[in-house]
């Protein structure tokens, strides 16, 4: 997911005119993906946005109920659309992988998990009692084995890859039964030392499921995409919101399988959210796709500094005593999710153009690349 927006790893069929002309096989990157990945980063913060608010004792009790029912969609999601484009590197060698894939997960989560952190720290929201200095020091030379912040979406992709290269000879339904069973288990409630370690078992069979069920995906998307589509979408977000609601509201969360039916139900109600929205055209003051196509085809920036960008603002707020009542701060995690992503995107669009690309990728003489 958190690839170089150049990346032709979105490839599908030939575009009609001039590329389809010069070369009947030249691949065009899909929307609908990059739709996808827009939504789930989205969703992601304003997910975070809202717990830290709630956290500082604002009431925002409306979203995080949203927030709450949106939890089976938005990781089911984001991981299966990153399986769908893990193939190729399924396939290489060991080498190849950890400089081409490895490398760059690597290279950002040991740069940005001490910004994380010591942000934390600094603004008064460390989930540590009597956190300090040592405290920082501590977690951060146990960071790549047990990850302490929102980070852990990297983490645990770098994990997927090694998983999905390691069973590679292993037929893929069996791949798919025993990640299943692991992800029923880890949903209903495992609770370990590090959220990577759990999101790592929880979410194994979506990136599994996107790599080997790719082809089942597109038709669906194909499907939602023409005609009367929009009742396949309809179809898919109902049955996602009844599994979810039920699995809720009769308390089945915590048995094994029950709440992993609601996150696979969750995946096909993404992917038909993410066709229409890639399917809305640009006007004066609608861009095209609501904007989710371009955000994902930019969602790292967004990811690493979003955390620290909402804790920022909050301490602002706070520390000049500025309070917002109900029902008003209903809509502060709202207005801290736009601004989250605006500095996010402000930042990846500068960082190349100041000589600052090792931000968000590691320098090319390190992985080798050509200039």
């Amino acid at each position: 997911m958190f690839t170089p927006s150049g990346s032709p790893r979105h490839a599908g069929a030939a575009a009609r005119g001039r590329d389809a002309v010069v070369d009947r096989h030249a691949p065009v990157r899909l929307a609908w993906p990059d739709a996808a990945r827009g939504l789930a980063i989205s969703l992601v913060v304003l997910y975070h946005a809202t717990n830290w608010t709630a956290s500082t004792g604002y009431d925002v009790s409306v979203l995080r109920e949203v927030n709450e029912t949106l939890r089976s969609l938005r990781m089911p999601l984001f991981f299966a659309v990153s399986g769908m484009f893990a193939a190729k590197w399924v396939t290489v060698p060991w080498s190849r992988l950890a400089r081409g894939k490895l490398l760059f997960f690597a290279w950002v989560f040991v740069l940005w998990e001490p910004i994380s952190l010591v942000v934390r720290l600094l603004t008064g929201y460390y989930q540590v009692a009597d956190a300090d200095w040592g405290t920082v020091a501590h977690h951060l030379a146990w960071s790549l084995l047990v990850p302490r912040s929102e980070l852990w979406f990297i983490w645990t992709l770098a994990a997927f890859f090694v998983i999905a290269r390691a069973l590679r000879r292993v037929p893929a339904p069996i791949q798919l039964v025993l990640a299943a069973a692991v992800s029923a288990w880890a949903l209903a409630g495992w609770e370990p030392e590090s959220i990577a370690w759990r999101g790592t078992a929880q979410f194994v069979v979506f990136f599994l499921g996107g790599l080997h069920l790719r082809p089942l995906l597109e038709r669906f998307a194909e499907r939602v995409a023409h005609g009367i589509g929009w009742l396949w979408a309809v179809g898919a977000v109902a049955v996602w919101l009844g599994i979810q609601v039920g699995v809720r509201q009769l308390g089945f969360s915590d048995v094994p399988g029950l709440y992993l039916l609601a996150n696979i139900a969750g995946v096909p109600a993404g992917v038909a959210v993410s066709v229409l929205a890639s399917r809305v055209p640009g006007a004066r003051y609608l861009p095209r796709s609501l904007g989710l196509e371009w955000i994902g085809s930019r969602t790292l920036p967004v990811f690493v500094t979003h955390t620290s960008v909402v804790l920022g603002l909050l301490f602002l707020l706070y520390s000049n005593a500025i309070w917002i009542p109900a029902p008003q701060s209903q809509w502060l995690p709202v207005a801290l999710w736009a601004a989250a992503i605006a500095v996010g995107l402000g930042l990846g669009a500068l960082a190349p153009r100041i000589g600052a690309r090792w931000l968000f990728a590691p320098p090319r003489w390190l992985s080798g690349a050509k200039p």
